[in-house]
């Protein structure tokens, strides 16, 4: 802020020095001059808060211009990441993972006959579910790059970076018994009397010569392999390039 009214700053000095001085024909020349400057120095003063509330505000917006942001990039019922933010995370993962030549995996998840229970137990109740699934979807992660989104419906998907098959199948088969823990009653699921759920697979080296829609469908394969065999199962896609 000094910097800015360096000027008007030395302007103002200057003249204090002068009325210290005395050298003025009559002491109404004094006064009138005093009064000038006074004028100034108050003129000065309103337009440095004037700069300073326009800081505040800009700073405001743009507060608020990065909640937005973050606020569309989550889905609201469970706070994981939503749909938009999946597809920008997995485009710059999938670039990295042809950068660097590592591994990345994607692991699908859903929830064993979601219908039923929602058609049993409410949609609140189902909401509640969901969330708590989505908790522990979360709480599966290892690393503070995995990425954990709401696919669509109760549907989930989980990006892992420099994750290879085994850790990734590892990591499944963990969420797999912890949500099954959870002891979520299920009546109307003909598998089991609680929540399952039904994982697919996928890992690779990600290469330029392999369309990343093409590997997203291989995780989809492999769970929808899962649900065609018995579903509260892990499938596994491992594509051969």
């Amino acid at each position: 802020m000094n910097n800015i009214f360096s000027k008007e700053e030395n302007i103002i000095s200057n003249a204090e020095k002068l009325i210290s001085l005395k050298h003025f024909k009559s002491i109404e020349d004094e006064v009138n001059y005093t009064n000038l400057l006074n004028e100034y120095k108050e003129l000065l003063k309103q337009m440095m808060k004037m700069i300073k509330m326009s800081d505040k505000t800009q700073l405001d917006l743009k507060t608020i211009s990065d909640n937005f942001e973050i606020i569309s990039q989550i889905d609201v019922l469970t706070g994981l990441y939503n749909r938009r933010y999946f597809n920008e995370a997995y485009d710059r993962e999938w670039k990295n993972s042809i950068l660097v030549k590592t591994p990345i995996s994607l692991v699908m998840i859903d929830v064993d006959y979601f219908k039923k229970y929602n058609d049993t137990y409410g949609h609140l109740k189902g909401d509640e579910c969901l969330a708590a699934i989505a908790k522990e979807v979360k709480q599966s992660t290892r690393k503070s790059r995995d990425i954990v989104s709401r696919f669509g419906g109760e549907e989930f998907i989980m990006i892992l970076p420099e994750t290879d098959i085994n850790s990734a199948v590892l990591l499944a088969k963990e969420l797999l018994k912890a949500v099954k823990d959870l002891n979520i009653a299920h009546e109307s699921s003909p598998i089991d009397k609680r929540i399952t759920l039904s994982i697919g697979v996928a890992s690779m080296i990600a290469n330029e010569n392999v369309n990343m829609d093409i590997f997203l469908k291989m995780a989809d394969d492999a769970l929808y392999e899962a649900k065609n065999n018995g579903r509260n199962c892990i499938k596994i896609y491992i594509p051969a390039v």
